[in-house]
């Protein structure tokens, strides 16, 4: 899934009226994307049906969002990767344990993060592939690609096809006066370009910077798909060591 929020904002011109987060996520403006350019996607399957992204970390673990486990019954919680379409092909493969931030809170979204562990291990390929996380957040201007098979307009439906969209990394200090300071924690970053964005069910999927490819973000929140206010990542550089550390802990 993925959170959407109005707020009023400053510098970035949207609405005035504001609305509590509520769940949304999708590409909007992007395109199809072969899943050998983005082999790390995975689609997040709850009793069958996508319903978040996520990141191979490992050939037994998997990264996504927080959020995307509220609800979610382990028995009927799966993956699918190595598929450019998230209902058919590639590597169906069981949810073992799902391991949430301790410090993870609902209503704000900070230390929206989570580890998945697999039952069984995936097998590389062209398409299937891990990636490695960013150690150091990225530098407002960096140019990045975040995919998905969210909603492909604000009030759309889910994509059955990947679609990815680029999107440039926006400073703390301009994602802070969009969204006002309250919201926007240390452990988040924000990117954000002209009728582009991540939506509603691209929650839990990657934000890899460009040239390097290495895993900046998982997408978390935002407000209206593709307006004028920045869409709002988990900081893969900040969580780093927690994510190895839980991990070590579960595996």
């Amino acid at each position: 899934m993925y959170f959407e929020c109005l707020i009023s904002l400053t510098s970035f011109v949207l609405l005035s009226a504001a609305r509590i987060p509520g769940p949304e996520e999708r590409i909007v403006g992007g395109y199809n994307i072969p899943i050998k350019d983005v082999p790390w996607q995975v689609s997040l399957l709850n009793n069958g049906v996508h319903d978040c992204g996520g990141i191979i970390y490992s050939d037994r673990v998997i990264l996504t969002a927080a959020h995307c486990l509220e609800g979610v019954n382990l028995q009927k919680f799966w993956i699918r990767a190595g598929s450019p379409i998230w209902s058919k092909g590639g590597q169906l493969v069981k949810v073992q344990k799902a391991i949430p931030h301790e410090h993870y809170k609902s209503k704000s979204l900070p230390n929206d993060v989570a580890v998945l562990i697999l039952r069984s291990p995936l097998k590389f390929d062209a398409n299937v592939k891990k990636i490695a996380l960013a150690d150091t957040t990225p530098k407002a201007g960096t140019m990045s690609l975040v995919s998905g098979w969210g909603y492909t307009t604000d009030k759309g439906v889910t994509s059955p096809i990947l679609k990815g969209v680029n999107v440039a990394v926006v400073s703390q200090t301009d994602c802070k006066k969009a969204y006002g300071n309250s919201i926007i924690t240390k452990d988040m970053i924000c990117a954000w370009a002209p009728g582009k964005d991540a939506c509603t069910f691209d929650s839990g999927g990657p934000l890899i910077s460009l040239p390097d490819r290495k895993l900046i973000g998982i997408v978390s929140f935002g407000g209206v798909c593709a307006s004028n206010i920045p869409g709002v990542y988990a900081d893969v550089a900040f969580f780093r060591n927690w994510i190895i550390d839980t991990i070590k802990k579960n595996i």
